[in-house]
């Protein structure tokens, strides 16, 4: 038999970090989330090598279309962390 305070016997600690499960399927989200956005950097590193070697090759017609490429694919990541970081209306 083992001798507890009143404190000890509570499931209520405040110290204790709050944990939380995800939502189901949360996690499928995340992971595909994340295989998205690395495929996306992948392509946008392509287009950046690609303008870069037409620019240092003095033949540079398409840079600006390529650079523009490359800042909508930085925005589309941006807006995924954005919706990625928003709560689900139903835990507000």
């Amino acid at each position: 038999m083992t001798d507890r305070t009143p404190a000890d016997a509570s499931p209520y600690r405040p110290d204790a970090p709050y944990e939380r499960l995800p939502m189901p399927g949360r996690q499928a989200v995340l992971l595909a989330a994340l295989i998205f956005g690395l495929i996306m950097m992948a392509i946008q590193l392509w287009l950046l090598t690609v303008a870069l070697e037409l620019y240092l090759g003095e033949n540079g017609d398409h840079i600006w279309g390529l650079a523009l490429g490359s800042g909508i694919v930085f925005a589309g990541g941006l807006l995924a962390v954005w919706l990625l970081s928003r709560r689900p209306y139903w835990e507000r």
